[in-house]
């Protein structure tokens, strides 16, 4: 979590979830004092009920720019041809 440093924001596709999780977590004292943000995708959060998009979209999150928060999904999409189906 350093990484990210302080109020940094980390977007997951579930990560609406996944930060109640993480509070009660052994981490979630060090995510609290770096004032980690989580948020859900761009893409995934269009899957989530309204209250849930206005609490975790990054549209909604101020400091998330224009952030979509799906980088790693491209890079996984194009190496799936690298990948042979059985």
């Amino acid at each position: 979590m350093a990484v990210y440093g302080q109020n940094g924001s980390c977007a997951y596709d579930i990560g609406c979830a996944f930060s109640k999780t993480l509070s009660t977590s052994s981490l979630g004292p060090h995510a609290d004092a770096l004032a980690l943000r989580m948020m859900v995708g761009a893409f995934h959060g269009h899957a989530h009920n309204c209250k849930c998009q206005l609490d975790w979209h990054p549209m909604y999150i101020t400091g998330t720019g224009h952030t979509e928060g799906e980088g790693c999904e491209h890079i996984f999409s194009s190496l799936n041809e690298l990948a042979r189906s059985t």
